[in-house]
């Protein structure tokens, strides 16, 4: 990759929603222009008679919903995050890295990931593989993603202009290195 571009992009949010909505526009926009896009995107029970929506992710290459979320009971304080549908979809993703997808979308950058789970050997394997990353980071986790990331990283503001002006520059610098290294 260009020294001045980062292989990583992290959209700085503190409203959960407003992301997956950005995310959803962006993925239709991306597809519109042909780019091959992996990841996930978060999906919210829209009803729910407990204080937490359940939540899943989606699989943005075939539309499934994985459940990430499980049921700890009304009065629980802990982390209802369910290891297990993070784990099933890490798999699927991993396998999905293979197929070299120009961009990978991943819903946070959150909890699991400052605990050194989560998402972060995808996001470290889809680095090894030079596919660019773009994920969403709260101010609580802020200081730990650019512990992780580094140098590899640019913070982006919660703006489609933005956002789409480094998905595009990125795109068309991973395609210009891929055409070198084919060339």
């Amino acid at each position: 990759m260009d020294e001045k571009t980062s292989l990583c992009g992290a959209i700085r949010t503190e409203q959960g929603e407003v992301v997956d909505r950005l995310f959803e526009e962006l993925v239709d926009r991306l597809r519109t222009n042909g780019v091959v896009v992996s990841g996930v995107i978060q999906r919210r029970a829209e009803f729910s008679d407990i204080c937490c929506a359940d939540m899943g992710l989606e699989l943005l290459s075939t539309g499934e919903i994985v459940q990430i979320s499980q049921p700890l009971g009304k009065g629980s304080q802990g982390c209802r995050l369910d290891p297990r549908g993070l784990a099933e979809i890490t798999v699927h993703l991993l396998a999905e890295l293979e197929k070299k997808p120009d961009l990978l979308i991943l819903n946070r950058f959150g909890k699991g990931e400052q605990d050194g789970q989560g998402f972060r050997q995808l996001i470290g394997h889809a680095v090894e593989l030079s596919i660019p990353v773009l994920t969403a980071v709260r101010s609580p986790y802020l200081e730990d993603w650019r512990a992780f990331a580094g140098d590899l990283s640019i913070e982006l503001s919660p703006g489609l202009p933005e956002i789409e002006a480094w998905c595009s520059n990125i795109l068309q610098l991973s395609r210009q290195n891929e055409e070198r290294s084919h060339g």
